[in-house]
């Protein structure tokens, strides 16, 4: 009976691991790089610089980072908002903009994000990943913010 009891015991806890992804660790590191040099875009009357980034190691993130995780604080009224949240910052530390909805680490292949085009645009900019269930943070490099209109060497992704 006693080992019955602990048979049980054992299952729930490896269930319980797969379903809150125990275990997975952010990596010690993430690589930021841009995709395209900005561009402005005009939406509802507003210019903005539109920015895109990816993450160069993203397959050292696993998928179970960002899963919906409806057992911590919502991201405004996203009850489903996943585990781990990504805010960028500029050179100063000022946040840009952040995602609290990403599914999958093929989603960091291409994150974009917008500034208003007449606001000082940053020189560099880093990420910082938060993994909201085990507290943990990890900040990527800073990338120098190309110029619109640079080309992007594609060695750099």
């Amino acid at each position: 009976m006693i080992l019955r009891g602990r048979v049980y015991a054992a299952i729930v806890v490896i269930v319980l691991a797969a379903v809150f992804g125990a275990g997975q660790d952010l990596p010690g590191n993430a690589k930021l790089v841009f995709v395209n040099a900005p561009v402005e875009v005009v939406n509802n009357g507003y210019r903005f610089r539109m920015y895109e980034i990816a993450v160069v190691n993203r397959a050292e993130f696993a998928d179970e980072l960002f899963a919906a995780s409806p057992d911590l604080p919502p991201c405004g009224k996203n009850s489903n908002s996943s585990r781990t949240w990504i805010n960028i910052y500029d050179e100063k530390g000022k946040r840009l903009y952040g995602w609290c909805a990403i599914n999958s680490m093929e989603e960091l292949s291409s994150l974009k994000f917008n500034i208003p085009a007449g606001d000082k645009q940053p020189k560099r900019i880093y990420m910082e990943f938060v993994d909201r269930r085990d507290g943990k943070m990890v900040k990527s490099n800073q990338a120098k913010v190309p110029s619109p209109g640079d080309l992007i060497p594609l060695n750099d992704q």
